[in-house]
């Protein structure tokens, strides 16, 4: 590979670790949502008695959801600090000694070898979008619990 096409590769890559940087701004705000629904699901009945089986089950998928965003935000991360590494690298970017690492740790099965930086970019990109989509839902779930909570308080007081 060609000086141009490494600089290229390497402008790509530092791109894209910037890029993927912003799924820590959605992991903030996704664990104290997680958190939070996690401590009412636990402490729910001891004030409530046997709590309401829809509440129960919003409150549920916000912390399911929430562990779905915690390991999607882990693999974002780990996709920008290697996007990073190989933005700086001063030998240039190495994606067959990238790939021999991924494969000896079992991160990457051996078809997903030798793929293009552009085509690695995009599925990091994927899981960005997918960690987005995560904190969407259980910000939705949150407010349509408490919607239908205030609406169930009002028609039983």
């Amino acid at each position: 590979m060609n000086g141009g096409a490494d600089a290229a590769e390497q402008d790509l890559a530092a791109a894209a670790a910037a890029l993927l940087d912003q799924g820590q701004r959605a992991d903030r705000l996704s664990r104290p949502i997680t958190a939070a629904s996690a401590l009412v699901l636990l402490l729910l009945p001891a004030f409530l008695g046997p709590p309401p089986v829809l509440s129960t089950t919003i409150l549920a998928l916000v912390v399911l959801l929430g562990l779905i965003e915690l390991y999607l935000a882990i693999r974002v991360g780990f996709d920008a600090a290697l996007f990073r590494r190989l933005a700086a690298a001063p030998e240039g970017f190495d994606r067959a000694r990238l790939d021999r690492a991924l494969s000896r740790l079992g991160l990457m099965p051996e078809a997903k070898a030798r793929r293009p930086i552009i085509e690695r970019i995009a599925g990091a990109r994927r899981l960005l979008a997918w960690q987005g989509m995560t904190l969407v839902a259980q910000i939705l779930l949150v407010l349509i619990g408490a919607g239908l909570s205030a609406a169930l308080g009002r028609s039983a007081g």
